[in-house]
């Protein structure tokens, strides 16, 4: 009779597994534990994606015989587009290999996908490999393409946002303040770059605070989205800035990229920056000084002339890549450059919520009261003096509104862009988000946290080797001691 029952039991056991095994392949269970649910879509994308009223659908295209190193990738992605499907019912994917279809590749043409080469050792020799592996997300008779899948820890916001843009109403407006005109020294848009990415996306308008009189206040405050502030020299007049200060306690966006000092850059002298957007920032906390900042982290700059050239770092041009990856305004950012920026002092109060958002490596001075710009007779800081700098913040405040803070008004201009350096990106995330009215926002980069063992000197090595040595053989010594004297 036992035996029955334990037979009976262990059938019924082998049953309950099976159809377990059965219910979690058609609904499957995923728990994350990993810090910051790294592997879980944010709130932002749950509730945009919950709210399509129209199928989207995500194509991915990616190669069969995709190289060794590539495939954990492929099933990071595979993975996070299967959450996608999950979380929203007009989400659809589809999985496409072009290369069993040449009209496919030839379509991919057209959307932007380029046939990727890789190369690796294999059997003690290089191969190259060529495959696709791109994203076309397609809403209605509209595309959007992610080139090549290659930045994972992104991937979230760039499908999110490219959805957003794409079933989105109404096209946002963005309002562009203080341009700068073309110099003698070239007549050329020094902001063609920045604008004809703007353009592509939103309706971008050059705007005069002066033009915009006492009554068309909510209405210019009602048609905008985000306005970009530039440095241009100017001084705006107190009605400017309160209008300023109106947009933003609104609940609207503002990006300010300003200096606190001012360079003559024929003959690199300094005076203090003839500009007063500090009437603005300040009064939420956040003031731009009248310093430079310096950095060993520095872009490479041509210090050549017409019969002989070279390069070499310029503190002064700071390389930076500390960024608060808590926003989602750094997405596919390697690293952003600060070409002659000045240090940013920030100041609780109890109406803004002040977040430091770009910072200086911990190998960075300033320079004040005197400063010498030429790199051969840039002086050797003081230690106390070599810590971390604020060169950009996010002041939010209690409707929503956030204003951005960059301490360089040379950041977006063509002329001052360093080659990989993400500047123009950080101000499109910044739009995307500020346009979004913070649907986009809170959205994180999906990083896999890792601990290891901190840094020992060689004694505190010693004393960890030699005690995995030793411990176990003595922990057997004394239990078998202790074993002989209770036998005695």
């Amino acid at each position: 009779m036992k035996s029955f029952f334990n037979r009976s039991y262990s059938f019924f056991l082998l049953i309950v597994i099976v159809l377990l095994f059965i219910l979690f392949s058609i609904f499957p269970l995923r728990i994350d534990f990993s810090k910051n649910k790294a592997y879980t879509l944010s709130s932002s994308t749950r509730k945009i994606i919950t709210s399509l009223k129209k199928p989207v659908t995500i194509t991915l295209y990616v190669s069969s015989d995709l190289p060794t190193k590539i495939i954990p990738l492929k099933n990071d992605v595979s993975e996070l587009l299967q959450e996608y499907r999950r979380s929203g019912r007009n989400i659809s994917l589809v999985t496409v290999d072009p290369k069993k279809d040449t009209k496919i590749a030839e379509k991919l043409k057209g959307l932007g996908i380029p046939q990727l080469q890789y190369s690796q050792l294999e059997q003690n020799k290089y191969q190259t490999s060529a495959f696709y592996f791109g994203l076309v997300i397609s809403y209605n008779d509209k595309n959007e393409t992610i080139p090549q899948v290659n930045d994972y820890q992104n991937l979230e916001y760039n499908i999110t946002s490219a959805v957003y843009r794409l079933t989105r109403e109404t096209v946002s407006k963005i309002g562009l303040i203080g341009e700068a005109a073309p110099t003698q020294y070239s007549q050329q848009d020094p902001l063609s770059t920045l604008k004809r990415a703007l353009s592509q996306q939103y309706e971008v308008t050059s705007l005069d605070l002066k033009s915009i009189k006492a009554e068309e206040t909510e209405t210019f405050i009602k048609d905008h989205d985000a306005l970009i502030v530039l440095d241009s020299g100017t001084i705006y007049t107190s009605e400017e800035i309160g209008l300023l200060k109106k947009f933003y306690e609104a609940g609207k966006n503002i990006l300010v990229y300003a200096n606190g000092a001012k360079i003559d850059e024929q003959t690199l002298q300094v005076s203090k920056a003839d500009n007063n957007l500090n009437e603005l920032t300040a009064t939420y906390g956040a003031t731009i000084n009248y310093d430079l900042a310096l950095s060993t982290s520095a872009e490479y700059v041509n210090f050549g002339n017409e019969t002989m050239q070279f390069m070499a770092p310029y503190p002064f041009w700071i390389k930076t890549n500390i960024f608060n990856t808590k926003t989602g305004l750094f997405s596919n950012i390697q690293y952003i450059s600060f070409p002659w920026a000045s240090s940013i002092s920030l100041k609780k109060n109890g109406t803004t919520t002040i977040t430091p958002l770009i910072t200086t490596s911990n190998r960075s001075w300033i320079q004040k009261d005197q400063f010498f710009l030429d790199p051969n007779a840039i002086p050797q800081p003081k230690p106390a003096d070599v810590k971390e700098y604020v060169l950009g913040a996010l002041l939010t405040n209690k409707k929503g509104g956030e204003l951005a803070i960059i301490s360089s008004s040379r950041f977006i201009y063509d002329q001052y862009m360093g080659r990989g350096s993400g500047n123009i990106d950080f101000t499109l995330n910044g739009v995307d988000a500020f346009s979004s009215q913070g649907a986009l926002s809170g959205m994180r980069s999906r990083i896999v946290s890792f601990y290891p063992l901190p840094d020992l000197t060689d004694t505190e090595k010693d004393v960890y080797k030699y005690g995995a040595i030793l411990l176990f053989p003595l922990l057997w010594g004394v239990y078998g001691v202790i074993r002989l004297m209770r036998r005695k």
